[in-house]
């Protein structure tokens, strides 16, 4: 196909109206990268987020809708797993304006030599290239069968990186020191690995696993990192190991309701709409990592309720018309107890967006998230004291 770069010019075009790219050096690379060669079919989703339909570019009559997605800012499924009875995507093509967003964050240079974290397609791959040069970007992937696809697409395009199938947590070996590492899978830290791999004043872009948090981090010592989410979400699929998949956020499982039997029954005085704020989402993950939300909605109210469960115990609120959230909640681990609770601690910090947090993190695997200050939080009257939660078990 010869014809594709008035496509690509088109999606620049876009993605510098909505300030995603933000110089001249990224838009040339996106205008000169052909998406459509990274992602030559896709799956389309059902209305429950489950990969249903393929588009082919190789089936004439799917090659104008095919075209359209793989130029638009829209993010595709390219590869899935049957486990049990869902399907659980294992590779997509990112959002074209999250990846412009984090790339420009990683804030490269020329003569920066770059670690990429997920391979996937390959098409982030191609772009680090033609910003940098091929011969600066290292990339890695645990699915051999994707580094494979994606080193041959790569290659079709004009550019041979060093592309390895491993375990993205270890980083690449023999290959660093990096000053920049950018992870397009979310880790629930920071692999201790990245950090050691990192070169001094170095620089990580890296999602989480919770509540879509950006962390942007520097390298302020020979063994640690430290520094701030970023203002936008950024949701990806779990850094996962060779044996297993990890199914997208989104995806996961619904919970059984509450039994009559295990019930705790009451009222809460929060607002179902505020709950829905994605920046109070990662204040509450923070204290209760592991949880998952279910939202509620019917004809008359926009939000109606919320589910929050993690998958030993579960709790509902629901709403009625005006009244007040009506609370189910299993015992004796109390959830919707502990959304109150950090609902009100937010509320008491002046409801923090996500840049008031950050990540510091050791090769030593001593990692915390932080508001404000990596060490010290002022409390009330003035009086210092330490706000922090762990990343890792």
């Amino acid at each position: 196909m010869t014809d594709w770069q008035p496509w690509a010019a088109t999606l620049a075009d876009k993605l510098a109206a909505e300030s995603a790219i933000a110089d001249d050096q990224w838009r040339a690379a996106f205008e000169g990268t052909p998406r459509h060669v990274f992602v030559p079919r896709y799956w389309e989703l059902d209305e429950y987020n489950r990969p249903s339909r393929l588009v082919d570019g190789a089936i004439s009559a799917h090659r104008p809708e095919w075209l359209e997605a793989a130029y638009t800012d829209r993010f595709l499924v390219t590869q899935w797993v049957a486990d049990e009875d869902r399907r659980v995507v294992t590779s997509s093509a990112s959002l074209p304006s999250l990846v412009a967003r984090m790339l420009h964050i990683l804030d490269v240079a020329d003569g920066h030599r770059v670690l990429e974290i997920g391979t996937g397609t390959g098409y982030n791959a191609a772009l680090l290239c033609h910003r940098v040069g091929a011969q600066k970007v290292v990339s890695v992937d645990i699915d051999a069968g994707l580094v494979a696809d994606a080193a041959g697409r790569l290659n079709t395009v004009g550019y041979a990186p060093t592309v390895v199938a491993g375990d993205g947590a270890l980083g690449v070996k023999g290959h660093g020191p990096y000053d920049r590492i950018l992870s397009t899978c979310a880790t629930r830290g920071v692999p201790p690995a990245w950090i050691d791999q990192l070169a001094d004043g170095g620089r990580i872009v890296t999602p989480l696993t919770m509540g879509g948090a950006l962390a942007v981090l520097t390298k302020s010592g020979p063994d640690e990192v430290s520094g701030h989410f970023d203002v936008e979400q950024a949701w990806f699929m779990a850094m996962r190991p060779a044996t297993r998949a990890m199914p997208v956020g989104f995806l996961a499982d619904q919970p059984q309701p509450v039994s009559d039997e295990l019930a705790g029954l009451g009222v809460s005085s929060l607002e179902p709409k505020a709950l829905a704020d994605p920046d109070f989402r990662l204040w509450l993950l923070l204290h209760q990592p592991t949880l998952h939300f279910v939202e509620h909605f019917d004809n008359e109210l926009a939000h109606a309720g919320l589910t929050v469960h993690d998958g030993a115990d579960i709790a509902t609120a629901l709403r009625r018309a005006d009244g007040p959230l009506h609370v189910r909640q299993s015992s004796p681990r109390r959830l919707w107890d502990t959304v109150e609770v950090a609902w009100r601690s937010w509320i008491d910090h002046h409801k923090p967006r996500r840049d008031r947090l950050g990540i510091a993190a050791t090769t030593d695997d001593i990692q915390y998230a932080w508001l404000d200050h990596p060490a010290r939080h002022q409390g009330g009257g003035g009086r210092a004291g330490v706000f922090r939660w762990p990343l890792l078990a």
